[in-house]
């Protein structure tokens, strides 16, 4: 063998090894779990909350931010707490709501620190009044979300909480009540190969996924969901486009205004000509037949999921559930057939 022969060699296995490392250190990084997933694995669901509940009120018309203190148990019984920062996000809500929604940020070092990947921003969905049937709308948005989810791989996952919210200034005095949180947008582009486009708040239609766009408006339709908008600017749907290239893809949020949760504040968009968010108004693009076709197809495959999912979720009683059913099952009987004789 050759001196310039045992070069080569030594210089191709530093090579292999050193791809190897990278490699693994790639994987390493790619399986660390998330916060939102760590959430969704505390066994009783149960986290506490402590902070100033006189900042939260005087920071609703402010974006700025103040510290909490998040509590849980963990799978294995130890005790975690993290110190994060809050803000009062959202629009209707930020402003009317008795209790409003939030935006929970943990420290970005600390997530390293204990070996969790690096998204740190999370929608925490809030009751909004201090009455029970706030507790119901919030778990129906919540059920909303995860109907989306049997339909497309474009959407948002989440994760329910029970929470007890302590006010750091008088400790004695706690809010015991339902949440969810929301995947942060990072996360979701990363689990999707996806890229969030930021600044587009209006895409030209000819760049839009139209299969994507017409899953998205049929959706919305069923659940009654008027609270959105394309062709009007971006309200209440991200767009993101796909890492590998293709068209922008809409994933949309915030259900709280459809018929579906049927909140005693929403109320339909102007211009629809429908009296009650229990009606139903088509809000999206005028669809090619055979994308509308294959959209309701889809939809029909999926009603006996739907119903499944709905009726097995336990924080409902029975009539509350038996009511969602026969209100996502009257789109397949009556107002599915109108969509299809209307484009």
């Amino acid at each position: 063998m050759t001196m310039g022969n045992k070069i080569g060699n030594k210089g191709m296995y530093t090579l292999l090894v050193g791809l190897i490392m990278l490699l693994s250190l790639a994987i390493g990084k790619a399986q660390n779990a998330s916060i939102f997933e760590t959430l969704g694995k505390i066994p009783t669901q149960e986290v506490s909350l402590e902070l100033d509940f006189n900042a939260l009120n005087e920071f609703r018309k402010k974006d700025q931010t103040f510290p909490a203190l998040l509590r849980y148990k963990a799978e294995n019984g130890d005790s975690v707490s993290w110190s994060v920062k809050l803000s009062v996000r959202g629009r209707y809500r930020r402003l009317f709501c008795d209790f409003p929604p939030i935006k929970i940020m943990f420290p970005k070092k600390e997530l390293q620190a204990r070996n969790l990947a690096n998204f740190n921003d999370l929608k925490w969905v809030t009751h909004c009044f201090e009455d029970h049937d706030s507790d119901e709308h919030l778990l129906r948005e919540y059920l909303a979300y995860g109907i989306y989810r049997e339909i497309s791989p474009y959407s948002y996952r989440t994760q329910l909480l029970k929470v007890t919210y302590i006010n750091t200034n008088k400790p004695y005095q706690r809010i015991m009540r339902f949440a969810f949180v929301v995947e942060d947008d990072a996360e979701i582009s990363q689990r999707l190969q996806l890229k969030e486009c930021k600044d587009c708040f209006v895409v030209p239609l000819d760049s839009l996924d139209k299969k994507s766009e017409n899953e998205v408006a049929v959706f919305q339709y069923m659940i009654g969901n008027t609270d959105w908008s394309i062709t009007k600017g971006q309200k209440n749907v991200k767009y993101f486009k796909p890492l590998k290239g293709g068209k922008t893809i809409v994933i949309p949020h915030d259900f709280d205004f459809s018929g579906f949760v049927n909140a005693g504040y929403a109320v339909p968009a102007t211009g629809t000509n429908i009296q009650t968010v229990r009606d139903r108004a088509f809000m999206g693009l005028k669809a090619d037949k055979t994308i509308l076709e294959a959209t309701l197809r889809l939809y029909r495959e999926k009603q006996n999921g739907m119903n499944q999912y709905v009726n097995s979720f336990p924080h409902l009683n029975d009539s509350v559930k038996k009511e969602l059913i026969r209100y996502l099952n009257s789109f397949f009987s009556r107002d599915a057939g109108k969509l299809a004789a209307s484009q």
